[in-house]
């Protein structure tokens, strides 16, 4: 079932795809320009891949206070082409769920597709299914709305200048 909760924000990043998912896969490197969600494996020194559980900290003010932590386990996770489109596609996908999905469930996305040689598309969603969800509790998903629109803004905005600093 769609919950009328789930998000999507799709942004335009005017750089190269391998170099926007080198900084988008460097999750040390998220403390730089996300106020809001932070991403860990359990094992720190691990590099994330599917199946594996994960820690989200959640800071819904983007304040760098009350942050909330949640366990999650990485799904799908792919540096590949899209073989029906022939271009290059990046994914990077968790999920997490209360009562084996029944009470909550969230499975988020953050892919990245090639537009041309030098720009970027993130397509940034989550989607929510369980009891929660649609009963509108659970999380404050309003905010969670607007934090993912703040997210790609401040992401792209990172990555722009990340690379262009490269370039000097």
């Amino acid at each position: 079932m769609s919950s009328k909760h789930n998000i999507s924000h799709t942004t335009e990043i005017a750089v190269p795809i391998d170099f926007v998912w080198k900084t988008l896969f460097d999750l040390q490197d998220w403390k730089q320009w996300n106020k809001w969600t932070l991403l860990a494996t359990k094992d720190a020194s691990a590099t994330p891949a599917e199946g594996m559980p994960g820690i989200l900290k959640a800071c819904y003010e983007g304040n760098d206070k009350d942050w909330q932590t949640f366990d999650f386990v990485f799904g799908e996770i792919l540096h590949g082409d899209d073989k029906k489109q022939q271009q290059p596609v990046r994914l990077l996908t968790w999920r997490g769920s209360v009562a084996s999905g029944c009470l909550f469930s969230g499975h988020h996305t953050m892919r990245l597709e090639r537009i041309d040689d030098t720009t970027t598309r993130l397509i940034h969603a989550e989607h929510f299914g369980g009891l929660l969800p649609t009963l509108g509790l659970g999380l404050p998903y309003k905010t969670l709305n607007r934090n993912y629109r703040l997210m790609n803004e401040s992401f792209q905005a990172h990555v722009e200048q990340k690379f262009k600093e490269q370039e000097i």
